[in-house]
C-alpha cells in the first residue's frame, strides 16, 4: 500500500478578474436594462480589468504544483473565485460575447478567464472548451502575441495533465515554454513557470532525469531574480520534493517541503487550505520514510479544515489508509478507500489517474484480504485506466501489472502470473537502464532502493511457481544476475568510460569531483556546529560534489550509450562450465506473503555443464542463518571450539548439487559474505577447503570475464606498505608485519620485480594516495570496522554523526601517526587529509585501474554494511571501485604470526605457479599443517581470480 506520490493541479498567482472587479460587476449589473447602459457598464468593467490585466500579465504566471495524487488546485491569493462568481460573471458576459459587443482581444480574453474559472472550480470539460473558444479567438484576431494567449496554451497544458491526457499537454506544454522563451528571453518568470509546468508534466510521464533538469532550471531563474521568498520559489520546491521522493531521494525531499512550508506560513495563513497541500506531501513523504506517527499527526490536524467533497479531502483518506494499513489499523481501512474513490469519481471521472490510483489501493487491499472476487475488478480497471492515460511503459502502469500477477499468483494461476510477471520484470530493467546513466552513485542506491523490492517479490513467486513450473527458475537466474552487485558495477562502468575516454575536458573534470570528496573527507571530521562556527556549509558542497558526479556520468557517452541491466541467459554461464565446474548463486530473499514479513530465505542456483537450468536449493531458516548461527560461526571461530553446526546450516542443504565438481565459483549474498566456508567442515568428515577449490565472485555472470580474459605478461611491479610508526601506544605495534613486509620483497626482487616499500614513518596516508595501479599492492597493517556507532563524538578521525548512515565512513586502516587520531589528541585539519587514518571512503579514491591484486593484510577488512544484492559496504567495496581486479582481505581480528606466515607462503606460491588462487589455497593448506584450527588458516578470502 505504499503509494508514490503523482499529480498536477493549477496554480494561478492572481486571477485576471479580480474580486474587486466582479463585486462591480455585481453593483453595475442591476442597470443593464438598455443597450446604451450595457455599453456603459462594459466600457467600465473593461476599463478596470484592463489595469489589472497589464499588472498581471507582466508578473504573474501560471505554476503547475504536483501533490500527493491528481487533484486539487492551488490559488494562492485564496480570492474564493468560487461558482457563485463564475456564475456571475458568465451570466454577465455571455451575451456580449455572443452579440459581438466586445473587441476580439476581450472575447478571447473573457474566454481565458471562464476557463480559469471552471478549471479551479473542477468543471474541468467546460473549461476545456472555454480555453479552446479563447485559442482560437486570439488566433483568428492575429492576436497570437498577446500574453493571454501564451497563458491560454499553457492553460491548456495545465488542465489536459489534470485530466490524465498528457499527450495533448505535452503539446501545449511545449509551446507555451518556446513562445514565451522567444518573446521574453531565457531567464524571464514567465519561462520559470513554462519549465515548472513541463517538469511536473514530465514527472507524470515518468521521465524523471529531464524533469530534475527542468526544476533545476527554473530555480535558476527565480534565484536569479532574488524571489526565494516567494511562492513561486515554494511550489517549485515542493515539486521538486515530489520528484525526489518517486525516486527514493527522501532526505532531499523532506528539506525541500519543509523549506516551501516555511516560504508558505510567512506568505499565508498555516490553516490556508493552499497550506494543507504543502503538508499533505510532507504527511506522505513521512509515511515512505516510516514516520508514522509524524504523519498520522498531519492527517489528524487536517480532517476538519477540508471540505468533506473535493479531491484535497479525497487524497489525505486515500494516504490515511495507505498509513494506516502499515500500522496495522486495517479495520480503517476499507472506508476510507471507499469514499476516496467516490470523490474522485465525481470531481473526475474515472478516466482519471487519481481516480486510478483510488481504485487500484483498494482493489491492492482487498488482494491482501484475500478477497479475490473484489480485488480482481477494481486491479483490471486501474491498469485499463492508466493505460489510456499513462501508457504502456509508464511506472504506475506497470506496478499495476505487478499488481494482477501477484493476485494471479495468489490465486495460483501461475502461467497467467508468470507471463504477466516477466513483463514487468522487463520494464522494470527498461526503468534501471533509462533511469541510471545521469544519476549519480548515491541518487542510483536510492532509485535502486525504491525497485528493488519488485525483484525481491519476483523471487518469491518464483521459489513458489517453480513447484508447478520449474522453468521459472531460468528467469529467476537471469534476473538476478543482470542486477546483482548493479550498483558497484554501474559507478565501475562511469569510471571506466571517463578514463579511457581520452576527453581532458571529461578527465579533467573527474579529478575535480576527486578533490571535491578529499576536501569532503576533511570535512567528515568535524561535527555540525564546529562547521558552522567555521562557515562551511557541508550540505551545499555535498549537493556540489553530487552534481558534478551527474555531470560526468551524463558526459560518459560511453557509458550512456553502452551501460545496461542486460537480462542476460544463464546459458552464456553454462556454456563455459568444464564438466568438473559448477557456479553458484546465492540469493537473499525477504519473504512476501501479502507484504513482506520479517523473515527472510536463502536461494542457492547451482549451474554446471550438464544441468538443462538451473537447480534451486531453499535454504527456508534465512532469518536464523543471519543471526544465530551466524552469532555461532564467529563464536566458535574466535573460541577455537568445535563447530557443529555450520556445515550443515550452510553448505549441506547445497552440496548434493555438486557432486563430482571440483572448482566451484560462489556469487554469495547476505550472511553468506561475511563466512569462509572453506572452514566449515563435515561432521566426521573433512573441511570444505579440502574437497573444494572455491573461487568468490561479485555475480556469477563475472565468470564470462573471466573466462574471456587473455593470458597476458603481468607488469613486474609492487607496492608494498606495512609496519606504521603509529606515533603513540594507544596502537599496538605489529612487528610481525616488519617480518611479512621483508619476506615478501625478499621474494619479489628474487623475481625482477619492481618493488616500492613505505613503512615505519613512510608508511602515511598521503604516500598511500600517490600510488597509481601497481600490479600488486599489499598493505600489513590495523584495519578496522565500527559495526554500531553513537550519533556524537568521533572515533578515528571522523565524526560520528556524518560516520553513522555511511558505512565507508566506518571502516578503513590505520596508518603512520594514526595514534593521535585514534586517541583523540590530533585535532582535524582541513589543510590535510593525512591523518593516519584511510577510511573506506577515500580509498574509494585511491587510482587502482591496472592493479592485479590487493592484498589487506589487516583485522576485518572484508567486513563492513552488508547489503543484499550488493555485497559489503566497507573497504572490500571501496577496493573495487578503485579498480582492482582481485582482493585479499579479512574476516576477523587475524593472528600477526600467522598471518605473516600465510603471506610469506602465498607470495613464494604464486611466483611458482603462476596463478594466484591455486598459490592462495597452497598457502593456506600449509598453514594448516602447523595451525590446524580455522581461525589461523581461515581469516583471509580472495575474491575474483
Amino acid at each position: 500500500m505504499k503509494r508514490i506520490s503523482l499529480g498536477i493541479a493549477l496554480f494561478l498567482l492572481y486571477f485576471s478578474t479580480s474580486a474587486q472587479i466582479l463585486q462591480n460587476i455585481k453593483n453595475k449589473a442591476k442597470s443593464l436594462n438598455t443597450k446604451e447602459n450595457r455599453e456603459k457598464v462594459v466600457n467600465a468593467v473593461m476599463s478596470d480589468m484592463e489595469a489589472a490585466r497589464s499588472k498581471f500579465d507582466s508578473t504573474d504566471f501560471d505554476y503547475a504544483i504536483l501533490l500527493s495524487d491528481n487533484s486539487g488546485l492551488f490559488d494562492v491569493k485564496e480570492k474564493g473565485e468560487n461558482a457563485a462568481r463564475v456564475t456571475t460573471l458568465m451570466s454577465f458576459g455571455t451575451s456580449y460575447v455572443k452579440n459581438n459587443e466586445m473587441a476580439d482581444a476581450d472575447k478571447a480574453r473573457f474566454q481565458l478567464d471562464m476557463g480559469e474559472m471552471f478549471y479551479a472550480s473542477a468543471k474541468f470539460s467546460i473549461a476545456e472548451k472555454r480555453f479552446a473558444s479563447a485559442k482560437t479567438l486570439y488566433e483568428q484576431g492575429s492576436l497570437t502575441e498577446d500574453l493571454g494567449y501564451l497563458k491560454t496554451l499553457s492553460n491548456q497544458g495545465l488542465l489536459y495533465a489534470t485530466m490524465g491526457r498528457f499527450t495533448q499537454a505535452e503539446d501545449f506544454t511545449k509551446d507555451a515554454l518556446e513562445k514565451r522563451k522567444a518573446k521574453f528571453g531565457d531567464n524571464n518568470m514567465s519561462v520559470a513557470a513554462s519549465l515548472n509546468n513541463y517538469a511536473v508534466l514530465k514527472y507524470n510521464l515518468a521521465r524523471y532525469n529531464e524533469s530534475e533538469k527542468d526544476f533545476q532550471s527554473a530555480v535558476a531563474i527565480i534565484k536569479g531574480k532574488a524571489l526565494t521568498a516567494d511562492m513561486p520559489y515554494a511550489i517549485v520546491l515542493n515539486n521538486e520534493a515530489m520528484l525526489f521522493q518517486a525516486v527514493g531521494r527522501y532526505a532531499e525531499a523532506e528539506g525541500e517541503l519543509k523549506e516551501a512550508i516555511a516560504i508558505a506560513e510567512k506568505l499565508q495563513s498555516a490553516k490556508s487550505k493552499n497550506h494543507l497541500k504543502f503538508l499533505s506531501n510532507l504527511a506522505l513523504l513521512y509515511q515512505q520514510m516510516g514516520k508514522y506517527p509524524e504523519a498520522e499527526a498531519i492527517y489528524t490536524s487536517m480532517e476538519k479544515r477540508l471540505g468533506k467533497s473535493n479531491p484535497d479531502y479525497a487524497s489525505m483518506l486515500n494516504n490515511q489508509a495507505a498509513l494506516y494499513m502499515v500500522m496495522g489499523k486495517e479495520d480503517k481501512v476499507e472506508d476510507l478507500l471507499k469514499k476516496s474513490v467516490a470523490i474522485y469519481k465525481s470531481s473526475f471521472g474515472e478516466e482519471n489517474p487519481a481516480y486510478a490510483k483510488a481504485t487500484s489501493d483498494l482493489g491492492n487491499f482487498y488482494r491482501y484480504k484475500a478477497r479475490y472476487t473484489d480485488a480482481e475488478p477494481l486491479l483490471e480497471k486501474a491498469l485499463a485506466i492508466r493505460e489510456t492515460t499513462l501508457g504502456k511503459n509508464h511506472p504506475l502502469f506497470v506496478q499495476s501489472q505487478e499488481d494482477l500477477a501477484i493476485l494471479a499468483w495468489k490465486k495460483k494461476a501461475w502461467d497467467r502470473a508468470f507471463m504477466t510477471y516477466r513483463e514487468v520484470m522487463d520494464k522494470s530493467l527498461d526503468f534501471v537502464n533509462n533511469y541510471f546513466p545521469p544519476m549519480s552513485e548515491a541518487e542510483k542506491t536510492k532509485y535502486w532502493d525504491v525497485l528493488s523490492p519488485r525483484f525481491q517479490r519476483f523471487y518469491n513467486f518464483a521459489t513458489e511457481a517453480s513447484l508447478e513450473n520449474p522453468a521459472v527458475v531460468q528467469d529467476l537466474y537471469d534476473y538476478q544476475i543482470a542486477t546483482k552487485a548493479l550498483l558497484l558495477n554501474s559507478t565501475n562502468k562511469v569510471k571506466q568510460a571517463i578514463l579511457s575516454s581520452k576527453d581532458a575536458a571529461l578527465i579533467k573534470d573527474y579529478l575535480t569531483w576527486l578533490d571535491q570528496k578529499e576536501t569532503l573527507a576533511r570535512l567528515y571530521a568535524y561535527s555540525k556546529e564546529e562547521l558552522s562556527l567555521q562557515k562551511i556549509n557541508l550540505d551545499s558542497m555535498q549537493r556540489a560534489a553530487n552534481a558534478m558526479e551527474k555531470k560526468l556520468s551524463e558526459r560518459s557517452a560511453d557509458f550512456s550509450a553502452g551501460y545496461s541491466a542486460q537480462k542476460m541467459s544463464y546459458k552464456q554461464i553454462k556454456n563455459l562450465l568444464t564438466d568438473t565446474e559448477a557456479v553458484v548463486e546465492i540469493i537473499r530473499v525477504q519473504k512476501y506473503d501479502q507484504a513482506f514479513t520479517a523473515d527472510s530465505k536463502y536461494l542457492a542456483l547451482v549451474l554446471t555443464k550438464a544441468s538443462e537450468m538451473p537447480k534451486l536449493v531453499v535454504l527456508d531458516n534465512g532469518q536464523q542463518l543471519d543471526t544465530r548461527y551466524a552469532k555461532f560461526y564467529r563464536n566458535a571461530i574466535q573460541q577455537h571450539a568445535a563447530d557443529e553446526y555450520s556445515y550443515d546450516q550452510y553448505w549441506a542443504r547445497i552440496e548434493p548439487a555438486l557432486a563430482g565438481k571440483k572448482m566451484i565459483y560462489i556469487s554469495p549474498d547476505g550472511s553468506f559474505n561475511q563466512l569462509n566456508l572453506n572452514t566449515m567442515k563435515k561432521p566426521d568428515g573433512d573441511y570444505v577447503i579440502n574437497r573444494y577449490d572455491l573461487v568468490i565472485v561479485g555475480n556469477s555472470k563475472d565468470l564470462i570475464a573471466l573466462k574471456a580474459r587473455k593470458q597476458k605478461t603481468m607488469k613486474k611491479n609492487a607496492t608494498l606498505l606495512g609496519f606504521p610508526d603509529y606515533g603513540g601506544t594507544s596502537i599496538a605495534a605489529l612487528p610481525g608485519t616488519k617480518v611479512e613486509i621483508d619476506g615478501i620483497t625478499k621474494i619479489l626482487k628474487a623475481n625482477t620485480w619492481q618493488i616500492k616499500t613505505f613503512t615505519q614513518k613512510t608508511a602515511t596516508e598521503s604516500n598511500l594516495k600517490s600510488i597509481k595501479g601497481p600490479a600488486l599492492m599489499h598493505i600489513a597493517t590495523h584495519g578496522y570496522f565500527l559495526q554500531d556507532v553513537e550519533s556524537t563524538g568521533s572515533a578515528f578521525g571522523v565524526n560520528l554523526e556524518n560516520a553513522n548512515n555511511n558505512p565507508l565512513l566506518r571502516s578503513g586502516l590505520m596508518l603512520a601517526g594514526a595514534a593521535t587520531t585514534v586517541s583523540g589528541t590530533r585535532m582535524p585539519n582541513l589543510e590535510s587529509n593525512d591523518n593516519g587514518i584511510l577510511t573506506a571512503y577515500e580509498a574509494m579514491n585511491l587510482n587502482l585501474e591496472g592493479t592485479d591484486l590487493i592484498v589487506l593484510s589487516a583485522c576485518e577488512t572484508g567486513l563492513g554494511d552488508v547489503k543484499s544484492g550488493e555485497g559489503v559496504y566497507g573497504l572490500q567495496r571501496a577496493f573495487l571501485v578503485a579498480g582492482a581486479d582481485a582482493l585479499i582481505m579479512s574476516l576477523w581480528k587475524v593472528d600477526d604470526a600467522a598471518t605473516q606466515q600465510l603471506m610469506t607462503n602465498f607470495y613464494t606460491n604464486w611466483i611458482k605457479l603462476g596463478n594466484k588462487q591455486k598459490a592462495f589455497k597452497q598457502a593456506q593448506l600449509q598453514l594448516m599443517t602447523k595451525y590446524k584450527e580455522p581461525y589461523y588458516w581461515g581469516a583471509f578470502v580472495m575474491m575474483g581470480l
